[in-house]
């Protein structure tokens, strides 16, 4: 056997690939832009390694939680750097003054989302913010486990399926090693992004050279992007829109370009890994009105002893309150039942048959969802309205 057999509901972890002393496990796209693990059997010799470490064939687990409810940073600009409350920036912060490295995903120059490290403040910038889509381990946890071997502090943050895959390929726990997940509803293709990023620098007759997922105006958090853009000779400018106008972002938010095991997902459980799990606390407004989840705010669940002892030494820079586990767990996606849209499988086809053009055409034109236009172009006090009478 060999890693094959986990087939569609392969992670794209990759750590199957670094762990192969006989480099046959390389990652080919299949026909619908999916990145997927593919073994060459002249090369392989069955040692079976690359099944010990995929975390897909062993689902790593632990049933201990400590504190856990809402949070955000009391410092405005790191959580205005962050997608929510600013809960990795306080964490990687304090990593790094304690002389430690961070470790999250980052775009590249060339736009390919990559696992990233940081060592000073400066470097973080890239780590902040959702990115959506498959990040490539690129052999880090090679890099990370010579860091953890000498000594050094270590945040490593990411999605509970590549924690997982990190675990099991130290083969032990390290006390110098901090592991935070982020409630995950999926990831999809970097070739899909790709795509994305073409059809959308073909409208603008401009080079992107930067994308910022939920960009956030005046301190509020928004369903906005953010373009980064260089005309013909190398005039820079911002392009900024709802979610809607970017196919990539759009097709996520409608739950139509998540890896097939993103559905169905083993890590979407309230027993995570992690030392630490962070995510959105969009309801937060049901349980406490005077806190308005556009300004920023997380929730968070100390899963271990060594978090919860990590996050009451940075508590200071926070402002925190408790809620009680049912409370998150009915908030946010701790469930392996993904939503898979009933057009999902129709969708993919398009992709793998059709021009991505005719795709966006069909799926994804912005005034398909006219409503939501005219929700999030109104002004705040519209949207309350309309809010509360949704109640």
């Amino acid at each position: 056997m060999s890693i094959n057999i986990v087939g569609k509901n392969c992670c794209g972890c990759r750590t199957c690939k670094t762990i192969c002393k006989f480099n046959a496990i390389s990652v080919i796209t299949d026909k619908y832009c999916f990145e997927q693990m593919s073994v060459d059997k002249n090369k392989c010799v069955e040692c079976r390694m690359c099944e010990k470490v995929c975390p897909i064939l062993n689902v790593q687990s632990s049933s201990e939680r400590h504190s856990c409810g809402a949070a955000y940073a009391l410092d405005n600009n790191i959580k205005f750097w962050g997608s929510s409350g600013g809960l990795f920036g306080v964490f990687s912060r304090q990593i790094i003054l304690d002389g430690g490295c961070v470790y999250g995903a980052a775009f590249d120059n060339n736009l390919k989302l990559k696992t990233t490290s940081a060592e000073t403040l400066n470097d973080l910038v890239p780590l902040y913010k959702s990115k959506y889509l498959l990040c490539d381990t690129d052999d880090k946890f090679i890099e990370i486990k010579l860091r953890l071997d000498k000594g050094k502090k270590v945040l490593y943050c990411s999605s509970p399926c590549q924690v997982a895959a990190l675990k099991l390929y130290l083969k032990k726990n390290y006390e110098n090693l901090l592991t935070v997940d982020f409630v995950c509803h999926g990831v999809g293709s970097q070739v899909l992004f790709d795509k994305s990023i073409e059809y959308s620098e073909k409208k603008l007759s401009a080079k992107i050279r930067n994308v910022v997922f939920r960009h956030k105006n005046k301190n509020a958090s928004s369903h906005y992007y953010l373009y980064s853009c260089e005309k013909n000779k190398g005039k820079k400018f911002y392009k900024q829109d709802l979610y809607l106008s970017f196919p990539y972002y759009n097709a996520y938010c409608k739950q139509l370009i998540c890896r097939e095991g993103c559905y169905t997902c083993k890590y979407a459980t309230g027993e995570r890994c992690s030392d630490i799990t962070i995510g959105d606390f969009h309801t937060i407004e049901k349980y406490d009105q005077s806190i308005n989840r556009f300004a920023g705010i997380s929730m968070f669940v100390c899963n271990s002893l060594k978090g919860e002892l990590f996050f009451n030494s940075v508590k200071r820079y926070l402002f925190v309150k408790s809620f009680d586990w049912e409370v998150l767990k009915a908030n946010n996606r701790f469930h392996s039942d993904g939503s898979k849209p009933q057009n999902q499988r129709e969708f993919m086809e398009s992709i793998a048959n059709n021009p991505f053009e005719i795709t966006v055409k069909k799926y994804l034109q912005p005034i398909r969802d006219w409503k939501k236009l005219i929700y999030y172009k109104s002004p705040s006090f519209l949207r309350n309205i309309v809010k509360k009478i949704g109640r």
